[in-house]
């Protein structure tokens, strides 16, 4: 199975009303998405000031200008948008993100007040979330995941990463 069909199983192929996928693919966003989605993808690879790992190309391609919402009283994991390079671009401008964070790209959020970031520096390495007010702060930064690949298919980090988003910290248990 792709890493692509493990996400859509991991969501029950998003069959349930409360658990729902979108992408760049909405006609009323951007009718044009399936010309336009190369072109992002290598804005992204050109602009990013880090390698990009294989399954964040897998994922944008799948979601990419879209994202996950789960709101199954079992979620698996907490919402997740995958910006395109527009929205990349509008973030880190209206932040300073790139002059604060050199070894970072953020590539979605949680339609909130979250965003979700790569990092890849001496002391940082993997998939984080931080507060949009706060990722120039480390002591905010949490490590979600080594890699998406590892966010999607491992239970005990996608626990890890629900009791994050919901509680600030993990203490071992689900919280729920």
């Amino acid at each position: 199975m792709s890493f692509i069909q493990d996400v859509y199983a991991l969501f029950n192929n998003f069959q349930d009303e409360r658990c729902r996928v979108w992408n760049g693919r909405q006609a009323d966003w951007n009718p044009n998405w399936d010309q336009e989605i190369d072109g992002q993808w290598e804005l992204i690879v050109k602009n990013s000031p880090i390698p990009l790992p294989d399954d964040y190309r897998d994922l944008f391609y799948a979601f990419g200008g879209g994202g996950i919402e789960d709101q199954r009283p079992d979620w698996v994991i907490p919402d997740m948008t995958f910006w395109k390079w527009e929205s990349i671009e509008d973030f880190a401008e209206t932040t300073d993100f790139f002059d604060d964070c050199p070894k970072a790209l953020p590539f979605g959020d949680d339609m909130g007040d979250r965003i979700y970031l790569i990092i890849c520096d001496n002391t940082e390495h993997g998939i984080y979330m931080t507060g949009k007010s706060m990722f120039w702060d480390k002591t905010f930064r949490k490590k979600i995941a080594d890699s998406f690949t590892e966010l999607f298919t491992n239970k005990e980090v996608q626990r890890r990463f629900r009791n994050y988003y919901s509680y600030g910290d993990d203490m071992g248990g689900d919280g729920r």
